[in-house]
């Protein structure tokens, strides 16, 4: 057997040397060209799921083997899918056969290696899904030179290192790049906002350096935009808000300074913005609160100052908001008891003073309230039967005067705590009515008298 893969390889190694005729543009090749391709593809595999026992090679046609989807009328090969089989080994030469192939997903397996050059010759391919594999080394620049149909494309969570080829830009007929979880460390290339059909840019966690390039505003068709977790610097290109169809925006994990630009205002479809652990400053600006089809903003770990500006109140499809790590002063706004949809607030490590609204005990959808080492003030009670909060963290405060007894009617609380304030003088008895409540400190405060006998209601507590 090891000899006919021997002889098969060689006699592919053949084809290719001699220019097929399938390339050179001549009558299609014969239909066992998909067969050899195929079964030579699979000699490069290691199989520990006999996921590819249907492959024989004493087959006249591929077409019900594994993973491998045929068109009726000519019996060529136009998609192979390989997802998640654990599949080892490297991507060879054979699939250059595959000559009118439009879908190759080989992706979650165990493959390594680089990418073929001889990929590129197969000009009938639209989508290419690699992701979630062992490859690495350089994209080669050949792969895009020749991208005449390629739409869809995904090289995320492999160890792909180098540059981002400057040939990208030749693809014109993208409409998804994911080159997300590798080692890629140069520049943008310059042409990249010449893919005007984009919908899809995801490059985040990587190493990509230096300024955003001026010219995002060509993506008319953009829908999502990941550049997180790099180290891009510089300012937040002005033209991003041209943009018009942007629907996620995730610029988060990097260097970038200055303010948020003016022109993010006309962003109306923006569902989500993560700007998160940046160097921006200047205040939050009031048009946020225009951006009605808002779900999550994050600003986190900034420079931010100032006010929270009222406007905010007025994202009535907000369900994440973190403003956590800024420096940010004054009152929480009252508006945002008008979120009913909100779930998730961050204000914590920030210098915001005045009472802790009833609010964030949980109202509406509200789950999770953080305002850790952020505010010096007291807590206002909430109204009985209100609570829907499961997380309240409001450590690490300057917090006096009581915990409202009200604290007891957030029947779904699991995590309650107020340590780190000033808060006395006696412990709430109601607490004891919080039965799915899993953890509570209470410590570093000023609470005397004693510990109510009603916490021993609490069944579910496994932290005191």
């Amino acid at each position: 057997m090891g000899t006919l893969w021997g002889l098969l390889q060689l006699f592919l190694l053949s084809l290719l040397l001699a220019v097929p005729s399938a390339i050179s543009g001549d009558p299609a090749p014969a239909l066992n060209d998909d067969v050899l391709g195929l079964i030579v593809f699979k000699a490069d595999l290691h199989d520990p799921s006999s996921a590819l026992t249907s492959w024989a090679e004493d087959d006249d046609s591929p077409c019900n083997w594994a993973g491998v989807w045929c068109n009726p009328r000519t019996g060529r090969v136009t998609e192979l899918v390989l997802e998640g089989l654990s599949l080892n080994g490297k991507i060879g030469r054979g699939l250059a056969l595959l000559q009118s192939l439009r879908k190759l997903s080989l992706a979650r397996n165990n493959l390594t290696g680089t990418i073929s050059h001889d990929l590129a010759l197969l000009k009938s391919l639209k989508i290419v899904d690699l992701s979630g594999n062992r490859l690495s080394g350089s994209i080669p620049a050949e792969f895009f030179e020749r991208c005449s149909s390629l739409r869809v494309l995904s090289l995320a969570h492999n160890a792909f290192e180098g540059q981002i080829p400057e040939s990208l830009s030749s693809c014109l007929t993208l409409t998804d790049l994911n080159l997300s979880s590798n080692f890629l460390s140069s520049e943008l290339p310059d042409g990249i906002w010449s893919l005007t059909g984009l919908h899809t840019l995801d490059l985040s966690r990587n190493s990509l350096v230096g300024a955003i390039p001026p010219g995002v505003k060509a993506l008319g068709y953009l829908h999502t935009l990941d550049l997180s977790g790099n180290r891009f610097s510089g300012s937040i290109p002005d033209d991003i808000g041209e943009c018009l169809t942007l629907r996620t925006l995730n610029l988060g994990d990097n260097g970038f300074s200055g303010v948020l630009p003016d022109s993010m205002q006309q962003l109306s479809a923006l569902n989500s913005m993560r700007v998160h652990r940046n160097r921006l400053n200047g205040e939050i600006p009031s048009w946020i609160g225009g951006l009605k089809a808002l779900g999550t903003l994050d600003i986190s770990s900034n420079a931010f100052s100032g006010e929270i500006p009222d406007m905010i109140g007025e994202l009535a499809l907000l369900r994440r908001l973190n403003l956590s790590s800024n420096q940010l002063i004054g009152k929480i706004p009252d508006g945002l008891k008008n979120c009913q949809n909100l779930s998730h607030v961050d204000f914590s490590r920030n210098g915001l003073i005045g009472k802790v609204p009833s609010w964030m005990f949980g109202s509406g959808s509200l789950s999770s309230s953080r305002l850790s080492e952020m505010v010096k003030g007291e807590i206002l009670p909430s109204a009985p039967g209100s609570g829907t909060v499961e997380f309240l963290d409001l450590s690490l405060n300057n917090l006096s005067g009581g915990l409202p007894s009200e604290i007891g009617f957030s029947p779904k609380l699991a995590v309650l705590n107020v340590s780190g304030n000033s808060l006395g003088p006696n412990i709430p008895a109601t607490i004891g009515e919080l039965m799915v409540l899993q953890i509570l400190d209470l410590s570093r405060n000023q609470f005397g008298g004693s510990i109510p006998s009603k916490l021993g209601k609490c069944s579910s507590l496994t932290t005191l």
